[in-house]
């Protein structure tokens, strides 16, 4: 699917502006987590955290390399974070965005798009990066 396929079947379950701003925060805090608690897992010199967004960011750029670029500059910043706070904080970084994310659907009256297609676990951090974070670089129209 293109990036435009996946981000309008996205956006048909996240058009409830508090479903939005729950997932801004709650999709953060997922990657927070994750980062956190998978930068525990070293496989030689480098840690779990580091392969799975090079993964993603891999997967973005084959679908939208601006999106990618956000998602690098947000990466590298949550991972940042991650390096500094512990297991703990980490699970709780985890838990807490996902419970802004269920609350958010509670708003919209939908289930997580997730549960149909497993691929927008990817897209939603894409998609709220580019909403969130790239309104900062919006290219200016002539």
């Amino acid at each position: 699917m293109t990036k435009s396929e996946l981000f309008t079947e996205y956006a048909s379950y996240h058009s409830e502006r508090r479903n939005r701003v729950c997932h801004a925060f709650g999709i953060p805090l997922i990657v927070l987590g994750i980062m956190g608690l998978t930068a525990l897992v070293r496989i030689g010199p480098i840690d779990l955290a580091i392969v799975l967004a090079v993964a993603a960011l891999a997967y973005y750029a084959s679908i939208d390399l601006r999106g990618a670029v956000i998602s690098l500059v947000v990466f590298t910043l949550l991972y940042l974070v991650a390096l500094r706070i512990g297991w703990q904080a980490s699970l709780a970084a985890f838990v807490l965005g996902w419970i802004f994310q269920l609350v958010g659907h509670r708003f919209e009256g939908t289930k997580p798009k997730f549960l149909d297609n497993l691929i927008y676990l990817l897209i939603g951090p894409l998609y709220i990066f580019e909403e969130v974070f790239g309104a900062v670089i919006r290219p200016k129209r002539a």
